[in-house]
């Protein structure tokens, strides 16, 4: 049985069951790394049973990988006010990149330990889905700022959130903390039609 907060229920029980695996595996992340967790301590840590937790997800790997490509989503929100020049823009998606990587940054140690695990694979899609998504909606967001780009948004959004996964793991793997500087790299690979600050 594969589990996902897509098919659990959003009963107010179940949102806060969820909540308290999520907050107890962030503590426990803190203290030790993946591996090192297992379902029962973690089930302790949040004050829920086994039952509950195996209602809600298929390890403690695939709640790890959900709650830290939430984290990823959350910093690279971004709705740029509709009367930004194009330099203004670009600006703003690179300050989103830097707050992407500073996330990252933070939980780098977790993100490694999520990067070499067997839930790699669920985390670096669960990853994609937010960057295609985000990416989807920057290029509307520049057509509509009268930026001329490709017609084939689909394609432009996967090879941008493609890009931008790697260069998380690139930058998860690496110690540096200049954030600001790997952003830049990052925006002077993207393709010619993306906007450079």
């Amino acid at each position: 049985m594969t589990n996902s907060p897509e098919t659990s229920s959003d009963d107010p029980r179940a949102l806060r069951s969820r909540a308290r695996l999520k907050d107890a595996l962030v503590r426990l992340l803190e203290r030790e790394d993946l591996s090192g967790i297992g379902v029962a301590e973690l089930c302790r840590e949040a004050g829920v049973h086994r039952t509950t937790f195996y209602g809600h997800y298929d390890s403690v790997g695939q709640l790890a990988a959900e709650v830290y490509a939430s984290i990823i989503d959350e910093a690279s929100a971004v709705e740029p006010p509709k009367d930004l020049s194009l330099d203004e823009l670009a600006r703003t998606y690179l300050a989103t990149a830097v707050s992407i990587l500073e996330a990252v940054r933070k939980d780098r140690r977790q993100i490694r330990s999520l990067l070499d695990s067997s839930v790699s694979l669920g985390f670096r899609k669960q990853m994609r889905e937010h960057f295609v998504r985000r990416s989807a909606e920057a290029i509307d967001v520049m057509r509509d700022h009268g930026l001329s780009l490709p017609d084939n948004t689909d394609v432009g959004a996967a090879f941008i959130a493609g890009g931008t996964v790697s260069s998380i793991e690139l930058w998860a793997s690496i110690d540096d903390a200049d954030a600001e500087t790997f952003a830049r790299r990052m925006f002077a690979n993207m393709p010619a039609w993306w906007p450079q600050p």
